[in-house]
């Protein structure tokens, strides 16, 4: 018997572009998200809950991990870890720092000093191993100033925080949100500013509570804009000091001349 004839037709070259296209724009809709957590959440549930529904909102397929941190991220849109008070184990640093060599998109919770001291400290060691350099943890002003591009989408200016920490030195970063001593309860290290990590994009935010069911509508808004900006991730410049800070400068430069002249007086 002759074997039946088989045709291979060719598609349209329109054809082929448009089913590629059509084939990316699924692969690319529902981007996947992690939130790390412990059981029972750190300060309770409504965190999650809260940030799961951002993040699905914002189109994210979400999974919620409340175990340990997994052995790879690499592949996951962004990365949410809101273990407000558990230290990173150089198990997760590990992780994370693979993760954002890769170009991923990480959110890290810290918290105030006495409340969440050895995570805190865990934070900076992490940052000091990406190239990031040294953060000052100290307390900070709970009602602190957004700073651009954290000002947008979601309109915001004025944050109004509960209990939020903070960092009087960004290293290589920048204030997302300052108090008005220039002290950042968050800050942003965006594409380019980790040495170890110059594709990566990391956000740290010290205060579990602007997540939580009793959030003001700046700290929703500052979620939103978190959320917008990890998903397309831009090299931030940190804001200028306050013109009082200038001020002093300027008015410190003036008075040291005015004591060499007046040395130069004294020896003429």
């Amino acid at each position: 018997m002759k074997k039946p004839l088989i045709r291979r037709v060719a598609l349209p070259l329109p054809l082929v572009v448009l089913f590629l296209c059509w084939n990316n724009l699924f692969a690319n809709m529902n981007p996947p998200a992690t939130i790390i957590d412990i059981p029972g959440g750190c300060a309770g549930t409504a965190e999650e809950t809260n940030l799961t529904a951002a993040l699905s909102t914002a189109g994210y397929t979400v999974t919620l991990d409340t175990g340990a941190v997994p052995g790879s991220l690499i592949g996951q849109k962004q990365v949410w870890d809101i273990r407000c008070q558990t230290a990173l184990s150089p198990s997760d640093i590990t992780t994370y720092t693979a993760y954002l060599a890769s170009g991923g998109s990480l959110f890290v919770m810290g918290e105030n000093l006495g409340y969440a001291a050895a995570r805190d400290a865990s934070i900076v060691t992490f940052i000091q191993g990406l190239g990031g350099g040294n953060l000052t943890v100290t307390s900070s002003q709970n009602q602190q100033t957004a700073q651009p591009p954290f000002t947008g989408p979601t309109p915001l200016s004025i944050v109004n925080f509960r209990a939020i920490g903070g960092t009087s030195t960004p290293g290589t970063g920048a204030y997302a949100t300052k108090d008005m001593n220039n002290v950042g309860g968050s800050l942003v290290f965006g594409p380019g500013a980790l040495s170890a990590a110059p594709t990566g994009t990391l956000i740290i935010v010290f205060d579990v509570n602007f997540l939580d069911s009793s959030r003001s509508a700046g700290e929703t808004a500052l979620t939103n804009n978190l959320i917008a900006y990890l998903a397309a991730p831009v090299p931030v410049v940190a804001t200028p000091a306050p013109p009082t800070v200038i001020l002093l400068l300027v008015g410190l430069g003036a008075a040291a001349a005015i004591q060499m002249r007046r040395k130069a007086r004294t020896f003429a």
